[in-house]
């Protein structure tokens, strides 16, 4: 099943960077415009990632460490845990591989259409795009939540589902950034929970 997943990540990115992307993105500039996606509304966005992972491993690790005390090893205790772990594990794959790949910004296309490539060890600044960092971070949290509150699986795929869809659509991220991650994302989320339950 893993291998399987893994072939068809890998096909799914690789067919996206060479075949998809550029047609995609330019699907979306065409539609929304380069004012909009270049606009205030969308530019001014925060990215709030990081903040995002020291708050939820924060509460996470509180959550399992008063639970450990009073001697509590449930359901609970297994979930702050996992997400102890994972999040930062996330956070810092990210960084590493955005800056190995070096892949430009489909922000940064858009005004530099000519420069679509990867920038191998030159990530930072505008070439922080491959693997999509948000997807990366919040797919475990989502496959966490998936697990350990199955009675609402649903809002939590659709949640992964837009997410996606809001980083494609507003040209944050390439379609195959986004694949990556959401793969990485579950990687991260498989090895700790592993991990986890040893």
């Amino acid at each position: 099943m893993h291998k399987l997943l893994a072939i068809s990540a890998a096909a799914l990115t690789v067919i996206s960077v060479h075949f998809l992307d550029f047609r995609v993105s330019s699907f979306v500039l065409a539609h929304a415009g380069k004012r909009f996606l270049l606009g205030p509304s969308i530019s001014s966005l925060p990215d709030g990632l990081l903040l995002t992972v020291i708050i939820a491993s924060t509460l996470s690790w509180t959550g399992y460490f008063l639970l450990s005390r009073r001697g509590i090893a449930d359901r609970r205790t297994r979930f702050f845990k996992l997400i102890g772990i994972s999040l930062p594990m996330a956070f810092a794959i990210k960084a590493l591989l955005k800056w190995v790949f070096g892949r430009m910004d489909a922000r940064v296309w858009i005004i530099h259409p000519d420069e679509y490539a990867f920038h191998w060890f030159h990530g930072g600044q505008d070439f922080q795009g491959f693997p999509s960092g948000h997807m990366l971070v919040f797919t475990p949290l989502l496959l966490a939540l998936w697990d350990f509150y199955p009675r609402y699986r649903m809002v939590f795929l659709l949640a992964w589902l837009g997410l996606a869809l809001a980083l494609v659509a507003t040209e944050y991220h390439f379609l195959g950034d986004v694949i990556a991650g959401a793969y990485l994302g579950f990687l991260v989320y498989a090895g700790t929970r592993r991990y986890s339950n040893r």
